[in-house]
């Protein structure tokens, strides 16, 4: 399994190496995405492998892999051009879900995450899977909210008193829920603060209109690689650090140039309602 893991890091590299260069050689960012997506995938093949699953966990491990690349290709390929935003949000919350569920299982104790011993102390583990946990969530509340109006066609409903504070407080909760699981460990705890972290992302994604659509999907994308390079810390997983903090940083880039451009600050842009 460890000869797979190293192969598997290999590709991943040599992915997003490919997909550095054709950006730096001013490559549009449709022409980026498979080689990311293929970088990312790799980078997540090679951190399960490296826990040494068992045969048929391999087996099972193979077989999604197999289902879920032809079932993307499909839907894909039959999606039409005006159907490709809804396509895409549709695996950004496919995503947070499966970042919420590995990061529940590199804190649980049994799990063979944790007694794999990846390298870094227990602490630290904990740590960058709550933060990838709670990046989960927030994708996966905020991008269910922003699914729902793309097929719906629904735009933005307009403020209601106390929304503010609401996404004040359930943000709050999120952390204080977050400090808590740090220092008790609990389950409960875990999923209480993933319930208040999907909370807060829905609420943030609420008010804005059908023009924040396009930085909502660049927010939820670097929130996307946030957990894959706290997933990667936790798993001692270089290529995911690698692959996730150049996702973060370029959609961090991308989302800084929408707001110079919209004339707002980007913190405006995300707690201010736009029509």
């Amino acid at each position: 399994m460890q000869q797979l893991a190293v192969i598997c890091d290999l590709a991943a590299a040599l992915f997003l190496a490919v997909c550095a260069i054709r950006g730096a050689g001013g490559r549009p960012l449709p022409a980026l995405v498979p080689f990311l997506a293929l970088g990312l995938g790799s980078a997540a093949l090679a951190a399960l492998l490296a826990a040494e699953p068992s045969f048929g966990g391999s087996l099972l491990i193979l077989l999604a892999v197999g289902i879920g690349c032809t079932l993307g290709a499909a839907v894909a390929l039959s999606a039409s051009l005006a159907r490709v935003p809804l396509f895409l949000t549709g695996l950004l919350i496919l995503y947070a879900i499966v970042a919420i569920l590995l990061a529940f299982a590199i804190v649980d104790r049994g799990s063979p995450f944790w007694q794999a011993g990846t390298g870094t102390g227990d602490i630290e583990r904990l740590g960058a899977a709550t933060v990838a946990m709670i990046a989960g969530c927030l994708v996966l509340g905020g991008g269910s909210v922003l699914l729902f109006r793309r097929v719906r066609a629904a735009s933005a409903g307009e403020w209601f008193g106390g929304l503010r504070r609401l996404q004040a407080v359930s943000t709050a909760m999120t952390l204080l829920l977050a400090g808590v699981f740090l220092v008790t460990h609990s389950p409960l705890t875990f999923w209480l603060c993933a319930v208040t972290g999907v909370l807060a992302g829905a609420l943030l994604v609420l008010p804005m209109g059908a023009k924040a659509r396009w930085p909502l999907s660049v927010l939820l994308t670097g929130l996307c690689g946030l957990s894959t390079a706290a997933l990667g810390f936790a798993l001692a997983s270089l290529v995911m650090i690698t692959a996730g903090g150049l996702v973060a940083a370029s959609m961090a880039s991308v989302l800084a140039d929408l707001a110079r451009d919209a004339g707002r600050r980007p913190l405006l842009m995300l707690f201010y309602r736009q029509n």
